[in-house]
């Protein structure tokens, strides 16, 4: 009875501290979900893991069965032992070294075969909303929202794009805690919305106490919460919507599918749904079609952003692998954009709805312009707009080299240097296709490096290489009307950087880092400055 009281002791000593270490694990699985979520979607990793475990087992089986048949006086053969390890060797260490490789080159070929297969082909674009033009870059909006923050103990979130009730377009950023205590302390209040159809600073505010929110320690941060419900999807980056005077939280997230492509097994993402979190912090895991349908999500992006980029990405491998690795034909590359804090795929309202759009280089230096994709924000159906090469049209980081040229007179930043000093100047930022009288151009904001404020807004011809410069709202908005910018500079696409440009100029004023008036001065006018007595 007391040996049996002993066993029963040690295997619950032994049980306990397994217990309560899974328990603890399951509790704060929300911390393991990046690493894990991670494994799940590259299933590759335990296939080696797998492969691994059996094969040492296997080896250490026949070894130890041939030890037992050895005769006391014979001596172990190390020799065999070794060709077991080899063998295992051979087979485990080229699929370890290769399986990250092959497993995303795998999953890009079935996504450019899935996208092909899908998108429509497009005639033109869809044309641009002209009342409701993306005028504010991030940037800037950010810039606009920190100076603007009047309240104690707050900082501001990652900005993203919301749609408002009256249907405008904002640059929305969550009110989250500042600092450790009041990470545990305080609630999320509400959320920054910054107008991004014009370059004044418009900002509106919601105070919401979310219950479940952005920067909040640690049950009550809405992205645990997230994982604890619905634990094995990839979240994308919340989106805060202000509805009906509430705040709310949007979460886009993708699932995978399983594959086997010998001899490897790999996943391919697809988006399967929104979250959806009220400042009463509860939560609808809405589908794809309950998303569009639901009230609060309304003319917003659903569709996640990296998921958009990725799969045009992926058309880089529409031709097979070894093209895609070795000989590069008829293989597109996303285009790099100096985005300043931003990339695409950028976010347009178009007369057609909310649509994210990807333009697309050909691979390697050239700069041209390939391919444009437009996302349908809603649904993620896929368009292209394919490209006539004999019209060699500009890509969009040549658009800003002409922005560049055409306004030689601007102290332009130089953006190529690394030098930490460099601290004055102005950049292009977050360039646009749009179309206007059947013709492409590349919009394109011009903003000062600490971005306080959008200098001009420059459209440039991806035909002609022709720059109009629009200075206010008014005159971006005509443009896109097609009708004529009254004050803007044309200047032409061929000029030499020693050119100058006739026309009027501007002398920008700023106080405390933020842009409070324009003052023209004409060719034949001069700038003095005096100090105020």
């Amino acid at each position: 009875m007391k040996l049996k009281e002993l066993e029963a002791g040690k295997i619950i000593g032994l049980l306990t501290p397994i217990i309560i270490l899974g328990g603890l694990t399951y509790f704060f699985r929300p911390w393991l979900h990046g690493m894990l979520i991670g494994i799940y979607s590259n299933p590759y990793l335990l296939q080696v893991a797998g492969l691994t475990v059996l094969g040492v087992a296997i080896a250490g089986k026949t070894l130890a069965e041939k030890l037992q048949a050895l005769d006391s006086e014979e001596q172990f053969d190390a020799g065999r032992a070794n060709v077991w390890l080899l063998g295992i060797s051979v087979l485990l260490v080229p699929l370890l070294v290769f399986g990250m490789p092959l497993s995303n080159a795998f999953e890009m070929e079935e996504l450019a075969g899935e996208v092909q297969d899908n998108a429509n082909k497009l005639q033109s674009l869809p044309d641009i909303d002209p009342q409701r033009p993306r005028v504010l870059p991030k940037s800037v909006a950010e810039e606009y929202a920190s100076n603007s923050l009047q309240t104690p103990r707050y900082t501001l979130g990652d900005a993203d794009i919301s749609i408002s009730d009256n249907g405008t377009p904002y640059w929305s950023m969550p009110k989250k805690p500042d600092g450790l205590y009041n990470y545990f302390a305080l609630e999320q209040k509400g959320a920054t919305f910054v107008d991004m159809t014009t370059q004044n600073k418009r900002i509106s505010y919601t105070e919401d106490e979310m219950e479940a929110g952005l920067g909040m320690g640690v049950t009550d941060n809405v992205m645990w919460r997230l994982k604890k419900e619905k634990y094995w999807v990839k979240y994308e980056d919340p989106i805060n919507i202000e509805h009906d005077g509430k705040t709310y939280i949007a979460v886009p997230y993708k699932d995978y599918e399983f594959h086997f492509d010998s001899p490897i097994f790999y996943t391919t993402p697809d988006w399967s749904g929104v979250a959806l979190v009220n400042p009463e912090g509860n939560i609808d895991f809405l589908e794809p079609e309950e998303a569009r349908q639901n009230e609060v999500l309304q003319d917003q992006r659903l569709y996640p952003y990296d998921l958009a980029k990725k799969k045009v990405s992926s058309l880089a491998y529409k031709n097979g692998i070894i093209n895609a690795w070795f000989t590069h034909r008829d293989q597109l590359e996303v285009a790099g954009v100096p985005g300043v804090g931003n990339d695409q795929p950028f976010t347009i309202l178009t007369q057609e709805g909310v649509k994210l759009f990807v333009a697309a280089e050909p691979y390697g230096n050239a700069q041209g312009l390939f391919q444009i994709w437009t996302i349908d924000a809603d649904t993620g159906d896929y368009s292209v707009l394919k490209l006539n090469r004999s019209e060699a049209l500009l890509g969009a980081n040549k658009a800003t080299n002409y922005v560049r040229k055409a306004n030689s007179k601007v102290n332009w930043a130089d953006i190529s240097s690394s030098s930490e000093n460099v601290q004055t100047g102005f950049k292009p930022s977050e360039p646009i296709p749009v179309v206007v009288n059947d013709q492409l151009y590349w919009q394109v904001r011009v903003v000062p490096l600490d971005s306080a404020g959008i200098a001009f807004t420059s459209f440039v011809n991806a035909q002609s290489g022709d720059v109009i410069n629009a200075e206010t709202d008014q005159q971006i908005i005509d443009f896109l009307q097609n009708e004529e910018v009254e004050n803007g500079t044309p200047t032409e696409g061929n000029q030499t950087s020693g050119e100058t440009t006739e026309g009027v100029w501007n002398v920008v004023v700023m106080e405390n880092g933020e842009l409070v008036n324009k003052i023209e001065i004409g060719e034949n006018q001069s700038v003095r400055f005096e100090k105020k007595d």
